[in-house]
C-alpha cells in the first residue's frame, strides 16, 4: 500500500513539475502551485491517518498558520529587499544594522508561530500524529525537491536532443 502511494506520489510530481520547473510562474497562474497544495493535503491525510473530524479542525489551523506564515515571509523578503538596495547603492554599514535586526526579529516571530501552531494540535493530533506530521513535512519536500531535479534532467535531455 505504501508503495503503491509513493508510486502515485511520484507520477503526480512528474507529471506537475515540468510545468513547474519552466521560469517564472506556472501555466495557468498559480494551477500549479494549487495542485502541489491539493496533492500535501491529500498526502497529509493519509501519512496521518486523519478522521473526517480531525481533518476539518487540522486544515482549519493548517490554513490560518500557512496565512501568517506567507505574511511573514512577504515582510522578510522586503526586508532582504532593503538589503538588496542598501548593497547595490554602496549604502554606509551603520544603514545596514537596523534591517539585520529586521530580519532577524520577522525569524523570531516565524519561528514562534511555528511553535504555536505545533503546540497548538495538541488537542486535535495524538502525540504519534505531531511526529508524523515533523516527518511528513521533510518528506514532501524532499520529494518535491526530487521531481523538480527530475523535470529539469529531463528538459535539458530535452533540449540537448
Amino acid at each position: 500500500m505504501q508503495r503503491t502511494l509513493s508510486a502515485s506520489l511520484l507520477l503526480i510530481l512528474l507529471a506537475i513539475a515540468p510545468a513547474l520547473a519552466q521560469p517564472g510562474p506556472p501555466p495557468g497562474g498559480q494551477r500549479g502551485w494549487e495542485r502541489i497544495e491539493q496533492l500535501r493535503k491529500v498526502r497529509l491525510i493519509e501519512m496521518l491517518d486523519l478522521k473526517e473530524d480531525q481533518s476539518v479542525r487540522f486544515f482549519t489551523r493548517f490554513k490560518e498558520q500557512e496565512t501568517t506564515r506567507r505574511d511573514l515571509m512577504q515582510q522578510r523578503d522586503e526586508a532582504l529587499d532593503k538589503i538588496e538596495r542598501l548593497i547595490r547603492n554602496d549604502a554606509d554599514s551603520t544603514e545596514y544594522l537596523p534591517v539585520f535586526d529586521e530580519v532577524q526579529g520577522i525569524d523570531e516571530k516565524i519561528t514562534t508561530e511555528r511553535k504555536r501552531f505545533f503546540d497548538g494540535l495538541s488537542d486535535i493530533l495524538t502525540i504519534e500524529q505531531r511526529g508524523k506530521l515533523l516527518l511528513f513535512e521533510r518528506r514532501f519536500e524532499r520529494e518535491l525537491r526530487d521531481a523538480f531535479r527530475e523535470a529539469q534532467r529531463r528538459r535539458r535531455q530535452g533540449d540537448a536532443q
